[in-house]
């Protein structure tokens, strides 16, 4: 593990109860990164400041770090992140008021989440739509956004994403006045233990909902524990709210002081963090307060704080207003604009894909042309340097005859070998470029064993192996190519024998089985392994096993079988375990 990962693992640990810390880990790391020109660290770092900043209520810089993040390189080639990133810009945008560019962003996280199969994102967006819709009054469209997050929660059975999602659905239930199936969602969340700002949330409506029945013992345990969760991972909002739940408890048992000192509390977080319409209900709290305990000049104090405050709530509920009204009307107009983006993206994508497409096409034809060259150069020249010096070695014992003989049979089986290649790339060639013709005609199939034994018998008999045929005396009907189903059973049986071993059996069998005419070649040779089998049919394919008798093994056998088999509708089955043989099966 480098410097630079050690860095954001530090800082992601203590991000949460330490921001500022974290904040200057992410810092360095994003520095080192830069200077060490790593630009996936780089793009890790901004987007963990970007957090960061979004912890701390800094949202402007938070912004920019998104978008600087999102304006690379290696964002554009990790979907993954990319759609991360889109709902952190949401989420800024959504704090700072701006709900229609949340909302757009919301949409193109949600559509990237989708293209990259990234569900937990897609759970993440889905809340914050609800949560957006929520801050907006629209609370049966935020029950909706909050049930599809549930729904991905369960299908994926991940426990932190479930107690969110059983908090925001009851917290929706909530607002919408059906407390009984709130309390149901708040109460399932609580058995889990996974996401303490789930935790902290629903003790806050379990607190609310205990304080509005009269159960005022329960609304402070319940807002107590709020507090100490918040106040450990710096959950600003809802740690003021605990403090303002105790202070309204106070207030209720005529506790004034205890009351002013929550109150208070609540006040000195939100003027630093938190929601301002959150401080507008804190400060009329106190204002009530003090009018209990007779303080004039406090009151007078604090309507003064009140009015710049509640300038700024009526400009919120405003804002709001003019926003919800906004939102239900340009929803469409939103989706309509990220489906024009989609589809650029979408022409842009197919048009990527087909130029790698091209460029992987290219490359498998230099690596087959670098194949062929080298089937070329060396294995044409080899037997042709053979013939040459057996021609040579002839010229100078002209009186041997023994010797001529031996040397004739020499050039013999070299001049084969090349013949045996050339027809193999011919063969090759001749499928790729679909200039291969089908001939229809029936034969019978013992006819076609018989000849394919005869004419492999030589290659076996070198090597003591024996080829059975196991067909019925009068042999099957069949309707195709002769020839090519020929080459494709004289392309299994040389393998066969090529690769058996000495003194080994090879059963070839021939059957009507429905309507299928079947054809096997069965040998005790090495069989394939998995990794074999993955590029069986592949041009120029380089298996594990080894020739028995140091014969020569182009690659391209087995491919040629797979082209043919697909030309005459053939299909083929490999019956192979390593070390235990190998059967191929051809059905017609």
């Amino acid at each position: 593990m480098n410097n630079i990962e050690t860095l954001i693992e530090q800082a992601s640990g203590i991000r949460q109860s330490k921001p500022s810390k974290a904040l200057r880990l992410y810092q360095i790391a994003l520095s080192e990164s830069e200077s060490s020109n790593n630009e996936e660290f780089r793009v890790k770092s901004l987007f963990n400041i970007a957090i960061t900043y979004l912890i701390l209520g800094d949202y402007d810089r938070s912004l920019k770090s998104f978008f600087d993040t999102l304006n690379t390189k290696y964002t554009a080639e990790n979907p993954d992140i990319k759609c991360e990133i889109l709902r952190g810009i949401a989420g800024n945008y959504a704090r700072k008021y701006n709900y229609r560019e949340a909302l757009k962003y919301f949409y193109l996280s949600e559509q990237d989440s989708i293209l990259s199969d990234h569900m937990e994102n897609l759970h993440l967006v889905y809340q914050g739509i609800s949560s957006l819709y929520s801050r907006l009054s629209l609370f049966k469209k935020a029950l909706a956004y909050s049930q599809k997050a549930f729904d991905i929660a369960v299908q994926n059975g991940e426990e932190n994403a479930l107690q969110t999602s059983l908090m925001s659905t009851g917290a929706c239930y909530y607002k919408l006045g059906d407390h009984a199936e709130a309390e149901k969602y708040f109460n399932k969340s609580l058995e889990l233990s996974a996401n303490s700002f789930a935790e902290a949330n629903t003790l806050h409506f379990i607190s609310a909902m205990k304080f509005d029945s009269g159960e005022y013992n329960e609304a402070e345990n319940c807002a107590k524990r709020q507090i100490n969760i918040c106040s450990k991972f710096n959950y600003y909002d809802f740690e003021a709210l605990g403090y303002r739940m105790l202070g309204k408890l106070c207030f209720k048992k005529n506790d004034y002081n205890s009351a002013l000192m929550n109150f208070e509390k609540a006040v000195k977080i939100l003027n630093v963090y938190g929601d301002r319409t959150v401080k507008f209900a804190v400060l009329n709290d106190l204002i009530e307060v003090y009018k209990s305990i007779g303080n004039k000049d406090k009151v007078i104090e604090l309507y003064s704080e009140l009015y710049n405050e509640h300038t700024k709530h009526l400009e919120n509920e405003v804002q709001l207003k003019i926003e919800q009204f906004d939102i239900e009307n340009e929803t469409e107009i939103i989706k309509k604009e990220i489906d024009k983006e989609k589809k650029y993206s979408s022409i842009m994508k197919k048009t990527l894909l087909d130029v790698n497409a091209l460029n992987i096409e290219l490359k498998n034809i230099h690596d087959e042309q670098n194949n062929l060259m080298g089937i070329l150069a060396h294995d044409l020249k080899n037997p042709l340097q053979s013939i040459i010096s057996a021609l040579k070695l002839m010229q100078s014992e002209k009186n041997d005859e023994q010797f001529r003989d031996e040397m004739e049979s020499n050039i013999k089986h070299q001049s084969e070998r090349m013949l045996i290649l050339i027809n193999r790339l011919l063969d090759h060639r001749s499928i790729s470029e679909g200039s291969v013709k089908i001939k229809i005609s029936e034969f019978n199939s013992k006819e076609l064993i018989s000849k394919l034994i005869k004419n492999s018998s030589i290659s076996a008999v070198k090597k003591d192996i024996n080829l059975i045929s196991e067909c019925s005396e009068c042999g099957i009907t069949v309707k195709n190519d002769h020839d090519m189903l020929y080459q494709i059973l004289e392309n299994l049986l040389s393998n066969s024998v090529k690769f058996s071993p000495v003194g080994s059996d090879i059963y070839v069998r021939c059957r009507r089985s429905g309507d299928k005419n079947i054809f096997e070649i069965e040998d005790s040779g090495p069989g394939f392994t998995d990794e074999d089998k993955k590029k069986l049919y592949s041009n120029f394919a380089k298996l594990s096993a080894k020739p028995t008798g140091n014969e020569h093994s182009t690659g391209l056998g087995l491919s040629i079988v797979k082209k043919l088999c697909e030309l005459i509708g053939a299909e083929i089955e490999l019956f192979s375990e390593f070390g235990k043989g190998t059967k191929f099966i051809v059905k017609l």
